[in-house]
């Protein structure tokens, strides 16, 4: 159970910085004068911390610098719908080119 808070304590740098990116993509998605709902907030915010989650490993491994890393992370809690999409088509492209 240790090991589950430490792993939890190591990804909320990550968490915090893919919310940061949905929440202010939601903030900047609203009209002027429209009151801020968390009702459409929450959900964007848990898409945008997938979508970090999904990044931070895919880059975890590479020879990228810390900070356009962090950049990237934050970036793709910001365009998290378009990002799941990108990452979408190229793994059903690369399983795909695996099956045949």
């Amino acid at each position: 159970m240790k090991h589950i808070y430490l792993k939890l304590l190591e990804l909320l740098p990550v968490i915090g910085l893919a919310a940061f990116g949905g929440l202010t993509r939601t903030m900047a998605g609203k009209s002027r004068g429209e009151a801020y709902s968390f009702k459409i907030a929450i959900p964007e915010i848990v898409i945008a911390v997938f979508s970090g989650l999904l990044i931070h490993w895919l880059t975890l491994d590479t020879s990228m610098s810390e900070t356009l890393r962090t950049a990237a992370i934050a970036l793709s809690g910001y365009s998290a719908r378009s990002v799941l999409a990108l990452l979408n088509v190229a793994f059903l492209h690369i399983t795909k080119k695996e099956v045949q």
